[in-house]
């Protein structure tokens, strides 16, 4: 991280900081060949190629993330657009949220807290506090709108680890495949602190609607 700016440095997986992006201006990814491709299932010319395909698109809405709150299914939707929405099965506040998850390594292959100047966390061990992931599939303009489409990462092999282990508890969600979230163009990314948002489920076609305004 530099200063008001940021960059990275690490190995494995890019998920802890991209599904936590500080309210900053992302500059640039170093040693691409060291980490895990960006979207999973994808490799990572791909990856990148979507990535940056997401960011031009809506530039300054990019990795801006967002916390919504559904206490009547006791669900927390963690967006970071442009990369990712992470589905808990809980309520989990936004000062744990904030922190970053710890799926990567320092350049120099440590794996350690104290190795970053960010506030990081462990993941979490165990499936049935572990949110469902839905990863950018694709992303384009509607006039002032962006659309982007998120699918289900792991739905089958996580589905049953959560219905023997979880048990009752099924996992968040259980027949929605895809999500959609259609935002409005920001304008002051440095004022912005949350996003307000607003969801339809569509239980026919399987996929659940956002639609995201901006609260200063």
């Amino acid at each position: 991280m530099v200063g008001l700016l940021w960059q990275w440095d690490i190995r494995g997986s890019a998920h802890g900081l991209l599904s936590a992006h500080p309210i900053s201006p992302f500059v640039s990814i170093h040693h691409v060949e060291a980490m895990e491709p960006i979207y999973p299932g994808m490799s990572s010319l791909d990856s990148l190629k979507l990535f940056i395909k997401a960011m031009k698109v809506d530039p300054m809405s990019f990795l801006q993330r967002s916390i919504y709150y559904d206490h009547a299914r006791r669900l927390t939707f963690s967006v970071s657009l442009g990369y990712a929405i992470q589905v808990f099965p809980s309520i989990v506040l936004p000062r744990v949220l904030e922190r970053s998850e710890m799926t990567f390594s320092a350049w120099n292959k440590i794996h350690n807290l104290n190795e970053f100047d960010l506030d990081t966390r462990d993941p979490s061990k165990s499936v049935c506090k572990s949110p469902v992931l839905f990863f950018l599939e694709d992303v384009e303009r509607q006039g002032n709108t962006t659309l982007g489409t998120y699918v289900r990462a792991g739905r089958l092999k996580d589905d049953l680890k959560r219905k023997v282990l979880c048990f009752p508890r099924s996992a968040p969600l259980p027949y929605v495949g895809r999500i959609q979230a259609l935002g409005y163009p920001l304008k002051n990314w440095h004022l912005v602190s949350s996003l307000c948002i607003f969801f339809f489920l569509f239980s026919a076609s399987s996929t659940l609607i956002f639609k995201l305004f901006l609260t200063s």
